[in-house]
């Protein structure tokens, strides 16, 4: 049987956590159960999907759709676009057949890369590969959540480079409608004899898309910082925004500090353990001072009110106020109390 494959592949990195993720779990939910209602997908369609960040797992192997149960989506740490080019590459390989003299093979696959930052790591290699054997074999979509991913780039990869202004009431609603009825053309298109034929996007959601950007160690619109629940141990994610004086303050310093380098609380969320499985390496030196940040996340897990405190082992956790803590990272006791104004700390950030 001839299969069409449809991959899609997710940035899972911290920028993505909290109510994006969430979202496009509900989504590939929605995708699924439209789809099953639909007798030529039902028929053609197979699903994979593929996430990335620092590293790169396949959630759920090519299945074919009557079978298809969409997976947790997780967090990790970095955006290895480079990674996740090589990844998909090396499932094609394995999931498509490839016609010959005497037999034909699968019909062209339909993928969705969506992302909404800049590589942390050097995605040339998996470019160029991209670009000599399977650009004219494949139709790669890409969707820039949010208008910042490297949109300069990303067309280099893509036929279609689309960007979602994901600030606009029900936009990541007609988003998956979109991802629905694109992937239900596409199957009578090429059953019929007819390339990959995408549905067209609602106007009221397309946002501004960024220009070229260099990779990076971090991704410096965000600082993120993984810390551990003293009580329960389970890590999370806290996550701030680079601002830039988008934001009007009568408080002089925080009126400073929104004008230059401050950072203000956007989420603190809970992640599972394989959260560090798809973390990138930790390449060191990328700090920020308390200083710079703006908020105080309270613990996801214990409802601890304050969820940056510092260990002398440079691990961050949550407290429940001054007086002896014990780090859930290192096991020392210590004594906790609030830093004094001007006399803040470094801590270490996350790749974003």
């Amino acid at each position: 049987m001839r299969k069409f494959p449809v991959y899609i592949v997710v940035d899972v990195s911290e920028s993505m956590a909290g109510d994006t993720l969430t979202t496009l779990e509900q989504g590939m939910r929605a995708i699924t159960s439209d789809l099953m209602t639909d007798p030529n997908a039902l028929e053609t369609v197979w699903i994979s999907v593929i996430a990335f960040a620092g590293r790169t797992r396949t959630l759920c192997p090519m299945t074919e759709l009557a079978d298809f149960a969409p997976p947790h989506l997780p967090v990790g740490g970095g955006t290895a676009l480079g990674d996740a080019l090589t990844h998909l590459m090396d499932a094609i390989d394995r999931d498509v057949r490839r016609s010959t003299a005497s037999a034909k093979g699968d019909w062209r696959p339909l993928v969705f890369l969506l992302t909404d930052g800049v590589p942390t790591d050097n995605p040339e290699q998996a470019i160029r590969r991209w670009e000599r054997d399977y650009a004219n074999r494949v139709s790669l979509v890409a969707v820039s959540i949010g208008g910042m991913a490297d949109a300069r780039l990303l067309r280099r990869i893509a036929e279609d480079v689309i960007t979602l202004d994901d600030t606009v009431e029900g936009s990541f609603r007609r988003f998956i409608a979109w991802i629905t009825n694109s992937v239900k053309a596409s199957s009578q298109s090429v059953t019929a004899g007819k390339g990959i034929s995408l549905a067209k996007v609602d106007d009221r959601d397309s946002g501004q898309a960024a220009g070229g950007l260099p990779y990076e160690g971090v991704d410096d619109r965000y600082a993120v910082f993984i810390g551990r629940c003293a009580r329960t141990k389970a890590p999370y994610i806290v996550k701030y925004e680079r601002h830039m004086g988008r934001f009007e303050t009568d408080d002089a310093r925080l009126s400073e500090l929104f004008q230059t380098r401050a950072y203000a609380l956007q989420a603190a969320v809970a992640v599972q353990e394989d959260y560090f499985d798809l973390s990138g390496p930790d390449k060191g030196g990328a700090n920020v001072s308390s200083e710079d940040l703006i908020g105080q996340p309270g613990c996801p897990h214990c409802q601890a009110p304050f969820g940056m405190a510092k260990c002398s082992c440079g691990r961050i956790h949550c407290v429940s106020g001054d007086g002896a803590q014990t780090c859930p990272w290192c096991g020392n006791r210590g004594l906790y109390g609030a830093a004094s104004s001007g006399a803040g700390f470094d801590i270490s950030r996350g790749q974003g």
